[in-house]
Protein backbone atom coordinates (compact mmCIF):
# COMPACT_ATOMS: atom_id res chain seq x y z
CA UNK A 1 0.00 0.00 0.00
CA UNK A 2 1.46 3.35 -1.04
CA UNK A 3 1.74 6.15 1.48
CA UNK A 4 -0.06 9.28 0.28
CA UNK A 5 1.92 12.50 0.75
CA UNK A 6 0.33 15.88 1.38
CA UNK A 7 1.13 18.61 -1.09
CA UNK A 8 1.01 22.14 0.32
CA UNK A 9 0.77 24.90 -2.29
CA UNK A 10 2.34 28.20 -1.23
CA UNK A 11 0.64 31.25 -2.71
CA UNK A 12 2.30 34.68 -2.62
CA UNK A 13 0.94 37.86 -4.21
CA UNK A 14 -1.97 35.89 -5.64
CA UNK A 15 0.20 33.38 -7.53
CA UNK A 16 1.46 29.89 -6.87
CA UNK A 17 5.04 30.50 -5.76
CA UNK A 18 6.06 27.11 -4.34
CA UNK A 19 4.93 23.69 -3.23
CA UNK A 20 5.98 21.70 -0.19
CA UNK A 21 5.79 17.92 -0.50
CA UNK A 22 7.43 15.03 1.33
CA UNK A 23 9.60 17.31 3.46
CA UNK A 24 10.93 19.33 0.53
CA UNK A 25 10.12 22.75 -0.89
CA UNK A 26 10.12 23.59 -4.58
CA UNK A 27 10.22 27.36 -5.10
CA UNK A 28 9.48 29.23 -8.32
CA UNK A 29 12.83 30.42 -9.68
CA UNK A 30 11.57 33.58 -11.39
CA UNK A 31 10.69 35.43 -8.18
CA UNK A 32 12.40 38.70 -7.31
CA UNK A 33 15.02 38.28 -4.58
CA UNK A 34 12.89 39.76 -1.81
CA UNK A 35 9.85 37.67 -2.78
CA UNK A 36 12.06 34.57 -3.04
CA UNK A 37 13.21 35.03 0.56
CA UNK A 38 9.63 35.55 1.76
CA UNK A 39 8.45 32.41 -0.05
CA UNK A 40 11.37 30.42 1.37
CA UNK A 41 10.30 31.45 4.88
CA UNK A 42 6.68 30.55 4.08
CA UNK A 43 7.91 27.11 2.99
CA UNK A 44 9.84 26.73 6.23
CA UNK A 45 6.61 27.46 8.10
CA UNK A 46 4.80 24.75 6.10
CA UNK A 47 7.65 22.29 6.70
CA UNK A 48 7.53 22.95 10.45
CA UNK A 49 3.79 22.20 10.45
CA UNK A 50 4.44 19.03 8.48
CA UNK A 51 7.07 17.98 11.03
CA UNK A 52 4.66 18.77 13.90
CA UNK A 53 7.01 21.45 15.23
CA UNK A 54 4.15 23.96 15.20
CA UNK A 55 0.40 23.54 15.18
CA UNK A 56 -1.53 23.60 11.91
CA UNK A 57 -3.30 23.93 9.74
CA UNK A 58 -1.21 25.88 7.25
CA UNK A 59 -2.61 29.12 5.88
CA UNK A 60 -0.82 31.51 3.53
CA UNK A 61 -1.76 34.42 5.81
CA UNK A 62 -0.13 32.78 8.85
CA UNK A 63 2.91 31.77 6.79
CA UNK A 64 3.29 35.32 5.47
CA UNK A 65 3.10 36.74 9.00
CA UNK A 66 5.77 34.22 10.07
CA UNK A 67 7.95 35.20 7.10
CA UNK A 68 7.73 38.90 7.93
CA UNK A 69 8.57 38.16 11.56
CA UNK A 70 11.66 36.07 10.83
CA UNK A 71 12.91 38.34 8.03
CA UNK A 72 12.45 41.60 9.96
CA UNK A 73 15.72 43.38 10.60
CA UNK A 74 16.88 43.20 14.19
CA UNK A 75 17.72 46.45 15.94
CA UNK A 76 21.45 47.03 16.42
Amino acid sequence: MALMRNIQPITHRGRLAAVVVAGEAIVEDTLAEEDFRVVQAMCLYALEIGDHERPGPYTDADALAYAHEVLAPTPA
